[in-house]
């Protein structure tokens, strides 16, 4: 028997709804299975890697960064030497094989002979610091005096110390004095000169005071600069410059 129209009507509608219900939770489109999957390929490509945010993890180099060192010394260094006499002394400074007696003219050896035998007699010694010395050598003492008086002894650039410490050895060395600085053309190279460190007695024969340019005049020699290089003695009567 056949219902009736109206309640077959709503049958129907039931009947629809539930099957396409049920067809719209069984179907998945395969565009929504892999909403981003056109991202992910697309980041793939070299471009984007190389803009990839992981780039920025990446190890930099570590730079070596420390302080600058000082500036160069603008102030050179001592002239060498090239003359072979002037190397000999020089090879020879600050010792007693730098004092060339030889060199001497014939009076003026003379003269320190007969200097050394008077100071001798009232209890007194003397010691010779220089004698001859040719040109270049004097030469190369003017120049370690310029260099220590005129540009480094008073010098406090960081740059400069080392060269500082170096050249002040040597104006030691060579018993420099820092009132007197070396003539270019000394009477030590004429052979008429020598320096001698001369110690004597307070008191001598009776109380009497020795004086050391009395004993000097004896022997034939003077100091002319008593105050300025008083181990000075140069030859009475010799051609001077």
């Amino acid at each position: 028997m056949r219902p009736p129209r109206p309640l077959w009507r709503i049958f129907a509608y039931v009947t629809l709804t539930a099957g396409i219900a049920a067809a719209h939770t069984n179907f998945r489109p395969a565009s929504l299975e892999k909403p981003t999957a056109w991202i992910d390929d697309l980041r793939q490509l070299p471009l984007l890697q190389f803009f990839s945010p992981t780039v920025a993890t990446l190890e930099m180099p570590k730079l070596d960064l420390q302080a600058p060192g000082p500036p160069p010394c603008l102030v050179g260094d001592i002239p060498v030497l090239h003359d072979i006499e002037a190397i000999g002394f020089e090879a020879n400074a600050g010792s007693p094989a730098v004092v060339n007696i030889e060199g001497l003219t014939s009076r003026t050896a003379l003269a320190l002979t007969r200097l050394e035998r008077v100071v001798a007699s009232v209890g007194g010694a003397i010691v010779v610091t220089s004698a001859y010395r040719p040109s270049a050598y004097q030469e190369h003492l003017q120049a370690i005096w310029d260099k220590w008086m005129l540009e480094l002894r008073k010098n406090k650039e960081d740059g400069c110390q080392d060269l500082k410490a170096q050249v002040q050895n040597e104006f030691t060395r060579h018993q420099l004095l820092e009132r007197q600085r070396p003539a270019l053309m000394s009477e030590h190279s004429l052979g008429i000169a020598f320096d001698a460190s001369i110690m004597l007695p307070n008191r001598v024969r009776k109380g009497r005071r020795v004086s050391l340019d009395s004993l000097a005049r004896r022997a034939g020699v003077q100091r002319p600069l008593i105050r300025r290089d008083p181990v000075h003695f140069r030859l009475i009567g010799a051609r001077t410059l």
